[in-house]
């Protein structure tokens, strides 16, 4: 989508770049060459600060950028690891990485039948192969083994010789294949969208159980995505009670309290400031580390008392819920327990 148009755009189309490729050492190659890597090396530079964006945030990243280097070098390295790595991949690596680590073909694999709607070449119109001769027209395909099917394929395979795990799906094949059935007056789609039982049987394409159970399986995917944003929350938190510790009686003051962790990540774009409430009117909380402003992109950790008077405790084990307010507005709520013996 990119890395090959750059490709096509300064050293031509296919035959063009073989030529080039097999040409002697000459200032023309050497313009040519230096200039497609020089802007491979570049994208793949802005691809890796990208990436990197997502792994450690734009803050730090613009960090890197815009301080010393030596205060950053972990960081510096990344950035140029990265870029060399998805320059290796786009300029040298294509088809192998489509072969060896990609998944895609194998899945693919697994889930076809004869009835998927895949890039096929039609054998039996296409065979007997041959080159073309007026004389023979009736005795040979439409196919004229001219290989220019072979020549366009991203990953080198021969799409007349079936489905292969290396196929990407690029309909690369059926533009060539069309433009060449065309100059000879045939039929184009010798090479196109097709099924097994389509091109075997003439059958047309028919919906079977395994496109419902695909798209039943596809529903469930959405819906439950759907439903992860829909309860996703501005800010992310979390309360559990101190471990080891159980409750505390303040005989002095008639509460019981209980010492409770919690952890907030902020999910917005810019910082919060943060109000926890108790929903429990008679509930009050005494900080040990009280919350300052939550950074936008960050997480604080927040550690404090809950007390509760004697006479309010019915159970053992009490349900406590919680109120996050910012700006005079309710962003979320979070649940906990309270332990404490019953009043008698």
């Amino acid at each position: 989508m990119v890395f090959r148009k750059i490709e096509n755009w300064i050293e031509g189309d296919y035959l063009k770049q073989k030529k080039l490729d097999e040409a002697p050492l000459s200032t023309e190659k050497v313009r040519k060459k230096t200039a497609k890597h020089l802007i491979f090396l570049g994208i793949s530079f802005l691809i890796a600060n990208i990436f990197l964006a997502y792994i450690i945030g734009t803050d730090v990243l613009l960090k890197i950028m815009t301080e010393p280097v030596g205060q950053h070098l972990s960081g510096f390295i990344s950035i140029w690891i990265f870029t060399f790595v998805f320059y290796l991949v786009f300029s040298r690596m294509r088809e192998l990485v489509c072969t060896v680590a990609c998944p895609y073909g194998r899945l693919q694999g697994v889930l076809l039948d004869n009835q998927s709607i895949i890039v096929a070449y039609d054998y039996e119109r296409g065979e007997p192969r041959g080159k073309l001769n007026k004389e023979l027209d009736n005795m040979q395909g439409d196919c004229i083994d001219c290989k220019i099917c072979v020549q366009v394929c991203p990953t080198g395979i021969d799409i007349r010789n079936g489905t292969q795990m290396e196929c990407v799906n690029c309909t690369a094949c059926i533009d060539a294949c069309d433009m060449v059935m065309e100059k000879i007056h045939k039929p184009v789609r010798l090479i196109g969208f097709k099924s097994e039982a389509g091109i075997k049987n003439k059958e047309p394409f028919k919906i079977n159980r395994r496109v419902y159970g695909y798209t039943a399986v596809l529903v469930i995917m959405m819906a439950i995505l759907s439903v992860l944003l829909i309860r996703r929350t501005d800010v992310e938190t979390t309360i559990l009670r101190a471990g080891g510790t159980l409750y505390q009686i303040r005989d002095a003051e008639g509460m019981v309290s209980n010492l409770y962790n919690a952890e907030m990540v902020n999910k917005t774009s810019g910082p919060l400031q943060l109000e926890l409430v108790p929903e429990d009117k008679e509930a009050r909380i005494q900080y040990i580390q009280k919350p300052e402003v939550l950074p936008y992109g960050g997480s604080i950790k927040v550690t404090f008392f809950v007390l509760l008077p004697k006479t309010s405790i019915k159970k053992y084990k009490s349900p406590l819920a919680f109120k996050l307010i910012s700006g005079q507005k309710v962003i979320g709520k979070v649940e906990t327990t309270f332990i404490a013996p019953p009043n008698q």
